[in-house]
């Protein structure tokens, strides 16, 4: 695979063929229902839910959390920008019998008022620099009921920089590969990454560049107060225990409005 194809075609989430991959090759993982339930007590804990919540699902993808709210008996909607996804959600939400709505929109435009009392992510919370992940905060303060509360994952920046470069090559079927590669810029926080499909039987490739940016902890903190965010706790991931910098590989953040 040394000699990659010169000519790729552009695709990027919500496009039909990176959301095709993800959902035949990389949606089990976090996605998968005894996951999910496993850490389904920490969620109602952490944020003290109340059957008298409107929980917004902000990147809620096939909609695994949404649902899992929902049997649990909470008002929750769905939100993302991939209608491949929203479409998913919707055919498995039937299956299951139950009543969700869901909203296809990008959760950086966001333009709700005091709807929701909690915005949730898990494994959907992305931002590109200081700025927009400040807009994205202010955003989601205004969507924000009052005394209304943020619930989201975040990598450990000094963590998460040791695991690249990353440079990984999977066969999804005769002579079709999808490589991903990955590298961190120190001078900015941000991880670079490219996802490129290659088809030697069509010779049609795909590629999508994306980055992520991954704050240091006082960095984040300073970015919610900014956004007016007050009170804040930065939890083990997923887990009730205190967040521990030196050690842990992420952690779950819940801010109140």
């Amino acid at each position: 695979m040394n000699d990659l194809p010169r000519e790729f075609l552009k695709t990027d989430f919500g496009h039909e063929v990176y959301d095709s991959w993800y959902l035949e090759h990389a949606s089990q993982n976090f996605e998968a229902r005894d996951f999910i339930e496993k850490h389904f007590a920490f969620y109602e804990k952490a944020l003290r839910l109340t059957k008298s919540d409107i929980i917004l699902d902000a990147g809620c993808g096939i909609g695994s959390y949404t649902r899992a709210f929902a049997r649990h008996g909470y008002h929750v909607v769905g939100m993302d920008l991939s209608p491949n996804f929203l479409s998913e959600a919707k055919k498995i939400t039937q299956r299951e019998n139950l009543e969700i709505e869901f909203i296809f929109g990008d959760y950086n435009e966001m333009r709700f008022e005091e709807r929701f009392s909690v915005i949730f992510f898990e494994g959907s919370f992305f931002y590109q620099s200081k700025e927009g992940l400040i807009s994205l905060l202010k955003r989601i303060h205004k969507a924000l009921t009052p005394n209304g509360k943020l619930y989201f994952v975040h990598s450990n920046h000094s963590m998460r920089k040791k695991r690249f470069p990353v440079d990984s090559l999977s066969k999804i079927k005769k002579n079709v590969f999808v490589l991903q590669r990955g590298a961190y810029d120190e001078s900015s926080d941000v991880e670079r990454c490219a996802w490129l499909k290659i088809d030697l039987e069509t010779h049609k490739h795909y590629k999508c560049d994306f980055s992520v940016m991954h704050l240091p902890p006082d960095a984040l903190k300073n970015c919610l107060m900014k956004a007016g965010f007050k009170d804040f706790h930065f939890y083990k991931k997923r887990g009730l225990g205190d967040f521990c910098p030196e050690n842990d590989d992420g952690f779950s953040v819940v801010a109140k409005k």
